[in-house]
């Protein structure tokens, strides 16, 4: 009896009290498989050696201390991943990979540097959150089940010169956070190359390139983003601006895609100074109108409420004045942008208020239905134009 009673107070003992515990220095080199979990003491440093290859048996790397990684490889089946807590700048993860985890790389808080890494077959690549003001650069996130790059809970990180491609949903997803640098990314081949959402989120996203991606750009839920000197072209939709988004556009080449720029329900985006040419349609309205947003908006987004991110429970809500459109009057600033050679044409013969072919609003579809009701759809404020090409080095 008290043999079988010892074996059942063993089997309750959670799996990290056998956890291995690193301090001082401990150096991993070669070949190597972890089958219990680890975890790097405050103070202690874990460094892994280049072209070493380590393998996690279903568990995973906490790191509260400073993990210094170069040129390594580390696997898994379904393991937990490295979660780095609170670590300072001289913690640095530089080339090699991390692939097959349930999230390959957490950084709570903490400013690491992630330089030169393979991000590969995980569920998520690399979560940054709880306030971090981590420097992303230089990796490659590909083939990651659901998200490349998640960052979240007010991240500040730096995200410089990485690629995105062929993630399951979203190459990067913003959520409630504002990088101080979002700068010379590439995206390609992903469901949505680049979401931003939520109160809150409002990156200025610079000089990012984003090709072939089912949507390129997603903002959604009253984010607000400054797009500037962006190529957006030959995806499906190139900006989509969803739930009362304010976008700010400009000088932003957004050209050859399917739909240049998609505005729905009371987004109230400003395109300013783009080169809006070669869209099959350059501006397409949807569910978009003033009168809309003033009856039913606010009642709407109660209803949407309940859920946040993937699911999860929201934690921060956002009251209605903060949401509210600065103008509303039932257009959409689109003034001061290149349209195309052709359009130039178009443009001179209908003027200021024409039904262009290559503009979808109010003056093509003049209603929409929605419940019982009917309600007139807004329309696109697109004079003046300009009526040459844009020379970007002078922009």
């Amino acid at each position: 009896m008290v043999k079988f009673l010892v074996t059942i107070l063993i089997c309750m003992i959670p799996a990290s009290a056998f956890s291995l515990s690193l301090t001082g220095e401990t150096v991993w080199q070669g070949e190597k498989t972890i089958r219990e979990q680890v975890r790097v003491e405050a103070g202690a440093t874990l460094r892994i050696q280049p072209d070493s290859r380590i393998v996690f048996d279903g568990v995973g790397l906490e790191v509260a201390g400073r993990l210094v990684v170069r040129d390594a490889v580390l696997t898994g089946d379904q393991w937990t991943g490295i979660t780095l807590k609170g670590v300072g700048i001289d913690t640095m993860v530089v080339g090699g990979e991390i692939s097959g985890a349930r999230t390959g790389l957490t950084v709570g808080g903490g400013s690491p540097r992630i330089e030169g890494v393979t991000f590969r077959n995980n569920r998520i690549g690399l979560e940054l959150r709880q306030k971090s003001d981590a420097t992303v650069s230089g990796s490659l996130f590909r083939d990651n089940l659901r998200v490349g790059l998640f960052l979240k809970d007010g991240s500040t990180a730096g995200v410089v010169d990485n690629r995105f491609e062929r993630n399951g949903k979203f190459g990067v997803y913003i959520y409630r956070s504002t990088p101080r640098r979002f700068v010379g990314n590439i995206f390609n081949d992903n469901p949505t190359g680049l979401m931003i959402s939520h109160f809150g989120s409002d990156p200025e996203l610079v000089e990012n390139c984003l090709t072939g991606n089912e949507v390129a750009v997603l903002v959604d839920k009253a984010a607000r983003p400054t797009l500037r000197r962006n190529d957006i072209r030959d995806n499906k939709v190139g900006l989509k601006i969803h739930r009362r988004s304010d976008a700010v556009v400009e000088q932003n080449r957004v050209s050859s895609n399917d739909i240049g720029v998609s505005i729905a329900f009371s987004s109230y985006p400003v395109l300013h100074g783009n080169d809006l040419s070669g869209n099959k349609a350059a501006v397409y309205l949807e569910h978009q109108s003033r009168q809309w947003e003033e009856q039913l908006g606010s009642a709407t987004r109660e209803l949407e409420a309940g859920k946040s991110v993937f699911g999860s429970q929201p934690r921060q809500s956002v009251s209605e004045s903060e949401r509210k459109p600065h103008q509303l009057d039932g257009s959409i600033d689109a003034t001061d942008n290149w349209w195309g050679e052709t359009a130039l044409d178009e443009l001179t013969r209908k003027g200021a208020d024409g039904n262009l072919s290559f503009i979808d609003d109010g003056r093509d579809r003049p209603v929409f239905e929605d419940g019982d009701g009917s309600w007139p759809l807004d329309k696109v404020r697109y004079a003046p134009w300009r009526t040459s090409p844009i020379d970007w080095l002078k922009e």
